[in-house]
């Protein structure tokens, strides 16, 4: 594109015609329309967005996937009007932007495509909408969990949909693998993709994290953990767990570890407690 803008440039200032002869304003215009229509194709390029998906992107998400999240999303139906329709807005765009594989033994349905998304969209609903464009695909399998080695060589998100269903049949238990992993591939997001580095404000992971390195060097030193150094702790797992008990059980992790409940409250935005109240970006 940089090339394309040398050439109109050198094209102005030099457009073939002698000095004293007047440019026509059509050149300009069609020259303004050229690198507009650049410009707009580079983005979507960027963002992986296509230019057949324009038009989808400003369709609402339809009718019966509205019904899925109603009958199988209990953190949807606890928001207010307008939420919901930011968040089914969402939904949507997540299930435009991202391609879904399976095992040849697994039919994709509806309710597993919408079930991902909104998972997806309840960890960032309070943040920039980011739609994992480091990976090629959702893949929906009979495996166990991966781990975000597995993720980053792949590049897709492996779901495991007994797994994640189970963990969407009660959302309270302090189980739910589905936004364990999706955290996780959030993550990998966050450190691999120069689009997705600011997804995270960094003094906000950082206090995070250094919250967890106090407390997790602490039961290392106690002799309770398998763990004999804290270079051993994948820290990035740790994260993913803590989004997992943050929405499953944020009453008994605020009890237990206050601060880092308070720091995870401002990394994400907000607060499954309701103590503290975040704008939406």
């Amino acid at each position: 594109m940089l090339i394309l803008l040398q050439i109109l440039l050198q094209q102005q200032q030099y457009p073939g015609v002698a000095p004293d002869q007047k440019t026509s304003p059509w050149w300009f215009i069609g020259t303004v329309i050229v690198i507009v229509s650049a410009i707009i194709i580079n983005q979507c390029i960027i963002y992986e967005i296509h230019l057949s998906k324009i038009f989808r992107y400003l369709l609402p998400l339809s009718s019966s996937r509205c019904a899925i999240l109603e009958e199988r999303f209990y953190y949807y139906n606890r928001l207010s009007k307008d939420d919901q329709r930011a968040f089914r807005k969402r939904v949507h765009h997540f299930l435009v932007n991202k391609k879904f594989t399976s095992e040849d033994s697994i039919e994709i349905t509806e309710e597993m495509k919408v079930m991902i998304a909104a998972a997806a969209t309840l960890i960032m609903f309070h943040l920039e909408a980011y739609y994992l464009s480091h990976f090629d695909a959702i893949h929906i399998s009979n495996n166990e969990l991966e781990s975000l080695q597995h993720m980053h060589k792949a590049k897709e998100v492996e779901i495991p949909w007994d797994d994640f269903r189970a963990g969407f049949d009660s959302f309270h238990d302090g189980y739910n693998p589905g936004l364990k992993i999706l955290a996780m591939a959030f993550t990998l997001e966050h450190q691999l993709n120069n689009l997705s580095s600011k997804m995270f404000r960094f003094n906000r992971y950082y206090d995070l994290m250094q919250l967890y390195k106090n407390e997790a060097e602490k039961y290392i030193a106690s002799g309770k953990s398998k763990y004999k150094e804290y270079s051993e702790v994948d820290r990035n797992e740790y994260f993913a767990v803590a989004v997992e008990y943050f929405f499953e059980r944020p009453g008994h992790f605020y009890a237990n570890q206050p601060a880092m409940y308070i720091a995870l409250t401002k990394v994400l935005r907000q607060d499954p407690l309701g103590m503290y109240t975040y704008k939406r970006k």
